[in-house]
This record gives structure tokens, sequence and C-alpha cells, in this order.
């Protein structure tokens, strides 16, 4: 039997998702996971963060995880994975205490198990009541899906943006704007670079929905960031993400959006409500 790294005692239970931060290289990001049989498992996309390839295998109806020299196979509903490394002719196989669980359409797999298992150092932090891990390259989370910064042009957008949707807001809540718009860009779902995600338009039923308001009344046009717009949106570009791992944000009072307001809430800042 593999060791599998225990979770205390506690947190959520395996078919009921719940907010959790990790810890990656210092840095605090949130994601979602499960407990089970006291080992947390989160969501295999999770990964992708850290650089680490991760797709579906609909023939074997497996998540797998690559990152070289390594790939992982995660065959949903079961305690164990097939793992290959560079150079091996055959699939060796890992038993494991957990089995990997499909909820909403989404593969939750151990996390301290993949992480080890992918060359990471992980280990609990009792003080932060976190799991931390450490990547060894310094890594960035938010933009990792990007492995790159921001042309100029995405920075000047990015900042348009935060200032019209939250110039009004707290320090805070203009870090955590700029962080949902990173998330999204991370996002498989969304659009894979900052200036499609900011001016992304769905049409249905002949109707146009814009993600964000200022690009529909054109006030993305007129504002002129602050300098302290511009610091926020630097802190989420190194990693900084009050909104705890949001991909929406909206004003309550302004909205009456079925949608976003059905979003799983991650925390308020202000006027925002803050979602995945």
């Amino acid at each position: 039997m593999i060791f599998v790294w225990a979770w205390p005692a506690g947190g959520a239970s395996a078919q009921a998702p719940g907010a959790t931060t990790i810890y990656v290289n210092g840095q605090p990001v949130s994601t979602t996971a499960i407990v089970q049989n006291g080992y947390q498992l989160v969501p295999a996309s999770w990964f992708r963060g850290l650089n680490v390839s991760v797709a579906w295998d609909e023939r074997y109806r497996s998540a797998v995880v690559s990152a070289a020299p390594i790939r992982i196979s995660f065959p949903s509903g079961e305690r164990h994975t097939d793992y290959l490394r560079t150079g091996d002719t055959s699939w060796t196989r890992d038993q494991l205490d957990t089995r990997t669980t499909l909820i909403g359409g989404t593969a939750y797999v151990p996390l301290a198990y993949t992480a080890r298992k992918l060359g990471f150092g992980v280990q609990y932090d009792a003080r932060k009541g976190a799991a931390t891990i450490t990547t060894g390259e310094g890594a960035v989370f938010a933009l990792a899906q990007q492995k790159r910064q921001p042309s100029g042009d995405e920075l000047l957008w990015l900042y348009r943006i935060t200032e019209a949707e939250a110039g009004s807001e707290s320090y805070a809540g203009k870090v955590a704007v700029a962080a949902s718009i990173l998330n999204r860009v991370a996002h498989p779902d969304w659009p894979a670079t900052i200036i499609d995600t900011i001016f992304q338009v769905e049409y249905y039923n002949g109707k146009a929905y814009y993600q964000y308001s200022p690009v529909l009344d054109k006030r993305i046009y007129s504002v002129t960031p602050s300098q302290e717009t511009k610091r926020a949106v630097q802190d989420a570009l190194n990693g900084s993400d009050p909104g705890r791992g949001a991909i929406v944000f909206y004003n309550p009072q302004k909205t009456d959006n079925a949608w976003v307001r059905s979003r799983p809430v991650t925390v308020q800042i202000g006027n925002h409500v803050f979602a995945k």
C-alpha cells in the first residue's frame, strides 16, 4: 500500500466539496476539496496551475496528470493509479486508500500523493491549518497557465477594467477583481488571454451578453487607472487573491443575473460578491 499523507480529521465529506486554501511556494491559492478516509482530494485540474498537463481519457474514464518524467492515470471510482515514467516500457500500479471521485464532471484526486509523485515537496502546516507545496521553481500560480507575463497591451486593459470595476473599492477589492480575471484566463472554460477574457461577448437568442459592464457601457475606454489600482493589479499578478479563487464577481444591488447569483460564493469584499 502506497503511503498517502493523511489530512486532519474533519472537513468536507466525500460528496460535498468545500473551499480550502493551499500554499504554493508561500502564496495562498484557493480551491475546492473533499476529504475521503482522512485524505484531502482536490480537482485534478488544479495542478495545471503548477505547469502540469491535465487531461481526461474518455476510453479509460481516467484523469491523466503529466509532468516530465512521469504520467499518472487516475481511473474514476478506483482505489489505484497507474503511472509511466520516461524510459519505462510498462505501467506501474499504486494502490491507494482513496478513490478518484467525479463530482459534477470534476475529477478529484489525492493532493499529497499527486504532488509528491510529480516531484513537489508537500507538508501540512499546523499553524496555517493548510497544506503547503513547494515546486522548487518559485512559480507564480495565478499566471501559470499563461507561462508568461502579460504584454503591455494586456496590462493596460487589465489596469483599465480593474479601475472601471473597482475604482471606488478598497485595495483588497481591487486586487480581488484583477485576480478573478486572471483566474478566468487560467480556467479551461474561459478565453486563454487577458484581452479576450475582458472583451468576451456571448450571444444567446440574438442578444449579446457582455462579461463586464464597463465594456458594455464603454467606461473602460475613459477611465484613468490610479497608482493604487496599478499596484493592486501587480499584486494579483504576483499571486495575491483576496477573492479566494473567484472567477466571477457582482454587486448584488445592481444585478439580477440568475446564472451569476447561482455560483458558489467565496467572499464579499465591499460592494462585490465574489464566486466560482
